[in-house]
């Protein structure tokens, strides 16, 4: 091979590995997008879990100043748990809250509500919320309110 033929064969080939190398940028862009996305999907997946721990925690504890530890679990676990029924429960949920009662209901209207929000919006992505927690203590709630 001569050196002109050489030379046209590099300066041909020069260019296509060049436009390859931006094409497999272009290509592997979104692969780069969707793997942070991935990354930051699993820590939002995590904050939102530890915010979950957190509520169900504080649900399990006002829950438990009205009964006992073993009920409050068992109410929190079951939504149809027989306690949410009982009458001298709503009586004491309104006495331990007292004034608090009103900014109390709220609170978890709020929570139910950004729950419900961000099921919606991540719904795509297979997250699933459980909302028996603020659902049940809302209709607590609203039996002595």
């Amino acid at each position: 091979m001569a050196g002109v033929e050489a030379a046209g064969i590099v300066l041909g080939i020069l260019p296509l590995m060049i436009s390859a190398a931006e094409h497999y940028e272009d290509v592997f862009r979104p692969f780069k997008r969707y793997r942070k996305f991935s990354t930051e999907l699993d820590l939002y997946q995590q904050q939102l879990g530890t915010q979950k721990t957190i509520f169900r925690n504080q649900c399990r504890l006002l829950v438990a100043t009205l009964t006992n530890r073993q009920t409050a679990k068992e109410m929190l676990r079951e939504g149809n748990h027989p306690s949410w029924e009982d009458p001298d429960l709503n009586e004491r949920f309104s006495i331990q809250l007292g004034d608090s009662a009103v900014a109390c209901k709220n609170v978890i209207n709020l929570i139910q509500g950004k729950l419900k929000e961000v099921e919606e919006k991540t719904e795509n992505f297979g997250l699933v919320m459980q909302q028996s927690i603020p659902v049940r203590l809302q209709i607590l709630l609203y039996k002595f309110y």
